[in-house]
Formats: C-alpha cells, structure tokens, sequence
C-alpha cells in the first residue's frame, strides 16, 4: 500500500515513522527545505521537497497510485487544496486532512475530504495530566482510538531526569518516538537519557496508560 504524507511537522514524521510497520510505502512532500532534509535522514521513507498543494508535487510523487493521501500542514486551507487535488485529479480513493480550527472540519467534510481529525478537539476532549509540574497531553487518538500520541515535558528536578530510557520499567505499549531538545530533535534509543526541560512525542496503547504513569510517577 502507498501512503503519501503532505507536511513533514512532528505529526507527518511520526505518521512516516509508524506506517512502514504496518505495510505501507510511504512518502513525504514537505516544502521547508531543511525539514526536508531532517525527514530525509531520519526516516525510511522517500522525501520530496516541494508545495504539496499542487498537482505536479503530487504527480511527482505518484499520486496516481496512491492508497492514500494524509495532509497535515499548519493550514486548513492547504489541507484542503491537497485532499481536493489527490481525490479529484488522481482518483484517490481515501484522503485524510487535520484540521487546525474545528470550526472548518464540516466544511473539509462537505467538500470531498474522508477523514477529517481536529487535533484541537481531541486535546479539549482529553484531560491533561501532570508529570511532577508540568503537563503530559494527549494529542491524538490514533489506531480506531486504541492508542494516543502523548506529549510529555520533563521538569528539571523530576524522578526520571538523567535516566536512560531503558531504566524506565516503561510498559511494552508504549514508544518514546521523538525528543525536543532545546532546538534540537532526538530519535532516542534504549541509552538516551531524560534531561530537565526535554519534550517527548510518546506513542502509547491506552491499555498501558496506567504502567506508563506508574513508570512516570503521573497522578492521576
């Protein structure tokens, strides 16, 4: 199956990162060229750098045999123009679009988008809860809502600041996926220590919720 992923950001990335496992041959059109060049490094994946909102991008890309198509730029409107390109021009079959103001979600809808996801309305929905004195988020609900993407940011001071990951006890659901740094993105291993101030992309089953907040000392 093909997967073309419009946007390079932190949710294409982690889109990137996880479809290959499930069967998919996935490539990225994201326009910044250094983000570009970081998908390129980064994942196994084919990168293209250029404007994913027109039609030679897309053909470029190979839209025309695509499965799918997931857009997830910082604009509705671009998400939109996307999905409307890959559905209309190049027949295909299942578009998904985020949508960054839920007010428009209706909108993408009517206009031919399958799949809309509104990462504001899954943050309001969801509660926030906290690691020591800042908050961990749930961002989205991913895999029919059987597992979330987490946002957690490490306190200085915390319990788990300079430990390796691997001497967390994390529960097997659960994967450390990316980690902010200052200005800095980690692909962590086992051995990559938690430092104060870091913001980690977690992607957890929610049946390992409770081990992931035993492991983290998360209240609940």
């Amino acid at each position: 199956m093909k997967a073309i992923i419009v946007g390079g950001g932190k949710v294409g990335f982690y889109l990137a990162k996880s479809l290959p496992e499930r069967g998919y041959s996935v490539t990225i059109i994201e326009q910044d060229r250094e983000q570009s060049r970081y998908c390129a490094n980064n994942l196994d994946a084919e990168v293209s750098c250029g404007n994913g909102t027109t039609v030679e991008a897309l053909e470029a890309c190979g839209a025309d045999k695509a499965d799918c198509v997931i857009a997830v730029m910082g604009q509705d409107e671009s998400n939109l123009v996307c999905c409307q390109i890959a559905k209309y021009k190049f027949g295909v079959k299942k578009t998904i679009a985020k949508v960054n103001n839920p007010k428009n979600a209706d909108a993408l809808k009517e206009l031919g988008v399958d799949i809309v996801i509104s990462a504001t309305d899954n943050i309001i929905q969801t509660l926030e809860f906290e690691v020591d004195l800042r908050a961990m988020k749930k961002l989205l609900q991913l895999d029919g809502e059987d597992a979330s993407l987490v946002e957690i940011t490490i306190p200085k001071g915390s319990h788990i600041e300079g430990k390796a990951l691997m001497d967390l006890a994390l529960p097997a659901g659960c994967l450390f996926a990316c980690i902010t740094r200052g200005s800095r993105t980690i692909i962590p291993s086992g051995k990559t220590m938690l430092l104060g101030g870091d913001t980690a992309l977690v992607v957890m089953m929610n049946s390992a919720e409770k081990e992931l907040r035993k492991a983290l000392r998360i209240k609940d």
